[in-house]
């Protein structure tokens, strides 16, 4: 079992190693300058809070939610 284990977590770690971590070009500023229209959002904070932050707490919403379930699951339930 440790050794499938061992073998993950080393597979993982090649896989991250071999993604590029280079920006793109532009970068998300130049996006929503350009495409402001597009937004429909008068100010350029609120677009991006609005537009991007929304998938990253609805991301941790979900990993919060699946954290208490499974505590809940571990410890047992509802107690009959």
């Amino acid at each position: 079992m440790r050794a499938v284990a061992v073998l993950l977590t080393l597979a993982l770690g090649f896989l991250l190693l071999s993604l590029g971590y280079s920006a793109p070009y532009g970068g998300s500023y130049e996006y929503y300058v350009s495409n402001w229209s597009e937004i429909g959002i008068p100010n350029l904070v609120s677009a991006i809070l609005a537009g991007w932050r929304a998938y990253d707490s609805l991301g941790e919403a979900s990993l919060l939610f699946t954290a208490v379930i499974g505590f809940y699951i571990l410890l047992g339930g509802k107690k009959k």
